[in-house]
């Protein structure tokens, strides 16, 4: 990514071409894969190809924007590219299920989603009666939470919020530990971590609100 940049200086377009060519054949192997095999045929997954390909356009639209002017979205993928690939997976494939199950999410336009997982994990921390303003307030308070912790963390949530379980015996469906890389216990464990933020986040939110 570094090198692609550099381009820019020097207006070399071949060479930006050649180099996005590899860059975006690495994104689109950095995602789940789109298709499985059973028996002897290969099935695409329609909706994982859709996930791959928002992904793909995604970070091919950072790359061309960022030659015509510095896009600060495009320095992560310098630093740890397959990371910020899988990032970025991630909240394209929150996004299909948040439409898939609108009638399930609790959505608001300030602050997103926050699904009713969280929101029972969190429970003991909401005020009872709130008014419309003090809901309103609370979620704004749960989703600065969220964003605040640290992204191994946040990526469960994420997934969390998406309806990714953490492991899963059902075929073709994705799990957190596949999605994520890790064991079953390490996800349970940044869950763990990530609840307790949270949780602290917001008694501490509500405290200095008295």
């Amino acid at each position: 990514m570094f090198y692609l940049r550099q381009t820019k200086s020097d207006n070399a377009d071949g060479r930006f071409i050649r180099l996005y060519d590899i860059l975006r054949d690495r994104v689109e192997a950095a995602c789940p894969r789109a298709s499985r095999q059973v028996g002897d045929k290969i099935h695409e997954d329609a909706r994982l190809a859709e996930i791959r390909d928002a992904t793909v356009d995604h970070v091919t639209e950072l790359m061309f924007t960022d030659r015509q002017n510095y896009d600060e979205q495009l320095d992560i993928y310098e630093v740890v590219f397959d990371k910020a690939v899988r990032s970025a997976h991630i909240t394209k494939l929150r996004k299909v299920n948040r439409r898939e199950n609108a009638s399930e999410d609790v959505e608001d336009a300030v602050t997103g989603e926050v699904r009713a997982v969280v929101e029972a994990a969190l429970e003991r921390y909401k005020r009872g009666n709130l008014t419309a303003e003090d809901d309103l307030d609370y979620r704004i308070h749960v989703r600065r939470a969220i964003n605040a912790l640290p992204t191994d963390e946040r990526e469960v949530i994420d997934l969390m919020l998406a309806d990714i379980p953490i492991e899963t015996n059902k075929d073709g469906e994705r799990s957190m530990t596949e999605l994520l890389g890790c064991v079953e216990k390490t996800a349970r464990n940044r869950r763990d971590r990530a609840f307790a933020k949270i949780r602290q986040a917001l008694a501490l939110e509500i405290d200095n609100g008295k």
